[in-house]
């Protein structure tokens, strides 16, 4: 349904987006009808003209952009303005069950107006719709516009991440051995799960390609399956490739946990494997005793990021 409002004038240090003519016609002040719809391959010239900008010119949609309208597991959705694509998101159904927002941009001269909650709220309908029950999504820790945005849909914090990767031009050697658990240890992977600090510290989470999935028993009894599922003592990890668009591989630890000597014995061991990958990465709750342990192996932090939730009302 369109939602009329107000249009303020664009701002000086934006004018250069409006002269690229797919936003001239809302180049000043008058009433404007909003909605939202499924994408269209139509929207990708509107929309990546000013995304191309977003975090200095590295967003990563453009890179995803012609792969998610393909894709069937996540739908993609557009907030026009007087018929001008000015802002997007996508929602996908997890392997948990979860619903999860992510690709949320708006253009800089229509922030503020309440598109970015129309977005939000019409994928809480199309998730609803599909029976889902949690709502997750993330955004960095410093975005504070953002998080402002995401609690006026009713979303709260749940648990904070870093993600730490070797030190460039350092140079590791593997170091201890991984054990790869079984389909047939369900029981022992879930116990070494649930006892790790940092399951209580995230919440239960694994991340992978910048999503978090609960590690309930039949998404443990997949990884198992999928060969993801690894120990070293009482040490538990979970690992997988992911990337951004063609070419990108990253080697990524989605959850690790357990006491921290043998919890690096897994990082080292599993972060070394010959598979190619451009970028290593290990996922880590904020105040886990794994953070000093990779900051003493030579670790830095890449960047952190906030879990937000939103669960049906008696769902």
């Amino acid at each position: 349904m369109a939602t009329p409002f107000q249009l303020r004038p664009p701002h000086e240090e934006h004018q250069s987006a409006f002269k690229q003519g797919f936003y001239r016609r809302e180049n000043r002040a008058g009433v404007v009808e909003a909605r939202v719809r499924p994408a269209r391959p139509s929207d990708k010239a509107p929309l990546m003209s000013f995304i191309k900008d977003v975090w200095g010119g590295h967003d990563y949609i453009p890179k995803v952009w012609d792969a998610w309208l393909k894709d069937r597991s996540g739908e993609v959705f557009v907030v026009e303005a007087n018929g001008v694509p000015v802002g997007m998101n996508r929602v996908r159904v997890l392997e948990d069950g979860s619903a999860w927002f992510e690709g949320a941009r708006v253009h800089p001269d229509f922030r503020g107006r309440g598109l970015g909650s129309m977005l939000g709220e019409n994928s809480m309908e199309v998730a609803r719709k599909r029976g889902v029950k949690v709502f997750r999504l993330t955004s960095g820790s410093r975005n504070r516009p953002a998080h402002r945005q995401i609690a006026r849909i009713g979303f709260g914090e749940v648990a904070r991440f870093s993600v730490y990767e070797p030190r460039r031009g350092r140079k590791m050697k593997p170091k201890g051995d991984a054990e790869l658990v079984g389909t047939a240890s369900l029981a022992t992977a879930a116990r070494l799960l649930k006892g790790t600090r940092e399951f209580e510290l995230g919440k239960g989470v694994f991340w992978h390609d910048f999503t978090a999935a609960a590690l309930t028993t039949g998404v443990v009894r997949s990884l198992l399956k999928e060969g993801a599922v690894w120990r070293s003592g009482e040490a538990i990890a979970v690992t997988r490739q992911g990337g951004e668009g063609e070419g990108a591989l990253w080697e990524e630890i989605c959850f690790v946990g357990g006491p921290p000597v043998e919890a690096m014995k897994l990082v080292g061991a599993l972060l070394w494997r010959d598979i190619g990958a451009r970028e290593r990465w290990v996922f880590v709750p904020h105040g886990s005793p794994l953070i000093h342990s990779l900051r003493s192996a030579g670790f830095v932090r890449n960047f952190s990021m906030i879990l937000f939730e939103r669960r049906v009302a008696n769902g």
